[in-house]
């Protein structure tokens, strides 16, 4: 068997848990994310803090799993549906402001220039034979 090369080793569950909430508390106040988005994380707030579950937390253990998993579920939507651009330079693989305010795709796309209105080569020679 040969070695595989290892990268970085994966951060543990808590550890990774920690980083998806400081990326979803920091892409909540980024101006770039749009409004709507920001609708993922404040609905999976409601759901946690509401009396009303899909499994009460009176069954301890599968009421609370509910809980953690529409956690789970809710920062990895948001953060999978954020603009790539942004989430990376949040997690540190771009420069700091290498991320664009807006897609390409939504400027406008303006050409100025002057132009001349000439008649083509072969109207202007049959012009000429008349």
């Amino acid at each position: 068997m040969s070695k595989q090369a290892k990268s970085k080793p994966n951060p543990d569950l808590l550890t990774r848990l920690w980083r998806d909430i400081v990326l979803t508390g920091r892409l909540m106040v980024d101006r770039r994310v749009g409004g709507m988005l920001k609708l993922i994380p404040l609905a999976m707030i409601a759901y946690i803090i509401s009396p009303l579950d899909l499994i009460p937390d009176v069954f301890l253990p599968f009421g609370i799993v509910d809980d953690i998993s529409a956690l789970l579920v809710g920062l990895q939507l948001f953060i999978h549906s954020a603009p790539p651009d942004v989430v990376a330079e949040y997690r540190g693989q771009i420069p700091r402001g290498m991320a664009q305010d807006k897609p390409k795709r939504d400027l406008p796309t303006i050409i100025e220039g002057e132009y001349d209105v000439r008649p083509a080569q072969n109207e202007h020679a049959r012009h000429e034979r008349k």
